[in-house]
């Protein structure tokens, strides 16, 4: 009776673009500008094409004849917007898994036509009970039928609306995609000594280290310096995934492994290779937020 077809400084990042270039819009997040207004849309989209089939389903019922409460129409197009609506999360979800534009297409074809299936269980289940609790309190009984024989009916129209749906969103996130700024570049850093002009790689620098008027480029396999201020270090870094945690220390979060606190209750940042580095309070706040966004569990 009804048609269901209704149409910080720190972020999230890899290796390659820290957390200092993560101001970037993630237009891929999902809870990102680009997707609150993505939701928004389809939720008032939903909102109107409801109301309209129901002031269609109004129209024809009394056009036939048909004995009905004005509010019928309404609880039976709103029931089923609001819990399609909400299935539409999940869609999105099985859509970023199993994407239909990709190498794997028959087999993620095959996931979607079955996930359909339970798509538009859950639908009718779902909108006949909130029919039914509809009713109840305006002291009136539903009665969806015969349920073998309408869910197939309510079924040919769910799978349409889950394929058009999987459709837009596979739509939107490509033009997200091509919309988002190509990721950012790690430039060589240039070191320049008495020994000459060294580049390292942001990726291999584990810390920059202070002392007197030099700075102390830290790697694995050797130690450079550079005649410099750490302030002028951390400007340089500013692109990279680099976080300054002490006035002594800036250090690359690529190599974190935990914060934890030392005998004396001071913060420390423990380094995949072993070494712990202090933390200082004025940059607690910062590093906290940023192992945060790394998921960054602490230890005892």
């Amino acid at each position: 009776m009804e048609s269901h077809q209704q149409n910080s400084r720190l972020g999230r990042m890899s290796n390659t673009q820290g957390p200092m270039a993560a101001n970037q819009i993630n237009h891929l997040s999902t809870f990102s500008k680009s997707w609150w207004q993505f939701w928004l849309t389809v939720l008032l989209l939903g909102v109107f094409f409801a109301w309209i089939n129901s002031l269609t389903v109004t129209a024809d019922l009394e056009r036939n004849g048909v004995a009905f409460e004005s509010w019928h129409p309404y609880v039976w197009e709103f029931s089923s917007m609001m819990v399609l609506f909400c299935l539409y999360f999940a869609v999105y979800v099985l859509t970023t898994k199993a994407p239909l534009v990709h190498r794997d297409w028959p087999k993620n074809l095959a996931i979607h036509l079955l996930a359909s299936l339970l798509f538009s269980v859950v639908h009718v289940v779902f909108m006949v009970w909130l029919r039914q609790g509809v009713y109840g309190l305006m002291g009136a009984q539903y009665d969806f039928g015969q349920w073998g024989v309408e869910f197939w009916y309510e079924y040919r129209k769910d799978v349409v609306t889950y394929f058009v749906f999987v459709l837009i969103l596979t739509a939107y996130m490509h033009y997200l995609h091509r919309k988002s700024p190509p990721p950012a570049v790690d430039k060589p850093i240039q070191i320049k000594n008495k020994q000459g002009v060294f580049y390292l790689q942001p990726t291999d620098v584990i810390t920059v280290e202070s002392g007197g008027n030099y700075v102390y480029f830290h790697t694995e396999e050797r130690v450079l310096s550079m005649r410099g201020t750490m302030a002028e270090v951390e400007a340089s870094l500013s692109q990279c995934e680099f976080l300054r945690v002490h006035r002594s220390y800036i250090v690359n979060l690529a190599h974190r492994l935990a914060l934890q606190k030392n005998a004396t209750e001071s913060t420390e940042l423990v380094l995949k290779n072993g070494k712990v580095v202090p933390v200082s309070k004025k940059y607690r706040p910062a590093l906290i937020a940023a192992l945060e966004q790394h998921s960054l569990p602490a230890v005892d």
